[in-house]
């Protein structure tokens, strides 16, 4: 196989690897893993073999690196972001805000009832028998 034939074989791959943020994303999550492991094993208190931390980086470091490699061949792209659990969550947030601030203050209570209480023209709602 010549220079060129394995160059040409791996044009694709390269072309894919330059675009695709999500196998970007993945491989620099594998390298900043590694990296952290080797500068653990730096230590010489830490018996690497041994140490749980290291394992748990070059495992999630490998896993990285899968999902990079599987993306690349696959043409898998980052997913999209959905805002719609955030917004639900923002919402009610906002729901338990008010009722607490209406259950804490008489005041708020009395101005909205208040409020509802009135008719159209302003005027207070005629009271029912």
């Amino acid at each position: 196989m010549t220079a060129t034939e394995s160059a040409s074989r791996l044009g694709p791959y390269v072309e894919r690897l330059l675009q695709n943020a999500y196998v970007q994303d993945n491989l620099l999550d594998a390298v900043e893993n590694l990296r952290e492991a080797y500068e653990r094993a730096q230590k010489r208190r830490v018996e690497p073999a041994r140490d749980e931390k290291i394992r748990r980086q070059l495992r999630q470091s490998a896993l990285s690196l899968q999902k990079a490699g599987e993306a690349l061949k696959s043409g898998r792209q980052k997913p999209k972001k959905r805002r719609g659990k955030q917004t639900l969550v923002l919402v009610s947030l906002g729901a338990v805000g008010v009722a607490a601030a209406l259950a804490a203050s008489e005041e708020l209570r009395s101005k909205l009832f208040d409020s509802v209480g009135q008719g159209d023209d302003g005027a207070p709602a005629a009271a029912s028998p």
